[in-house]
């Protein structure tokens, strides 16, 4: 059944400190992808790793016959900040996340409609969130 919760949520207990994300931006990738650049700030006491992850909701405009996820994670990074310093970051979504398989065409082809990017440190605290649209962009 899809409505059962894990128990440690991807992400969960990785850090012994807190961080902070703010800034969130997103550009075109050279490569038709997506660029999604975020700042993150250790807020805590200790000097520790994150790792930054991004998700991509499901398109408003779903062609018939195609199921996507809620929510699909597409891009993650680690990265070491020290106590009270900011990193900024830039994760990298490949051009083929933001596609689907067209069985009606048999080949790959970009979802219209807005998705919803969501960045933060695990599948259950994504605190910054944008909307793209892979066609426009």
């Amino acid at each position: 059944s899809s409505d059962l919760d894990p128990l440690f949520p991807f992400g969960y207990g990785l850090s012994y400190t807190t961080f902070d994300y703010s800034g969130l931006k997103t550009a075109k990738a050279d490569d038709g992808g997506l660029d999604v650049t975020v700042a993150i700030k250790n807020t805590g006491r200790v000097d520790s790793d994150e790792v930054a992850q991004v998700y991509l909701g499901a398109p408003s405009d779903v062609p018939d016959g195609v199921q996507f996820p809620v929510r699909a994670l597409v891009a993650f990074d680690r990265v070491n900040i020290p106590s009270g310093e900011t990193r900024t970051v830039t994760l990298h979504v490949a051009p083929r996340q933001l596609q689907y398989w067209s069985t009606k065409e048999q080949k790959w082809a970009t979802t219209s409609g807005a998705r919803t990017i969501s960045v933060g440190g695990s599948s259950r605290s994504l605190p910054l969130h944008t909307e793209v649209d892979a066609q426009k962009m």
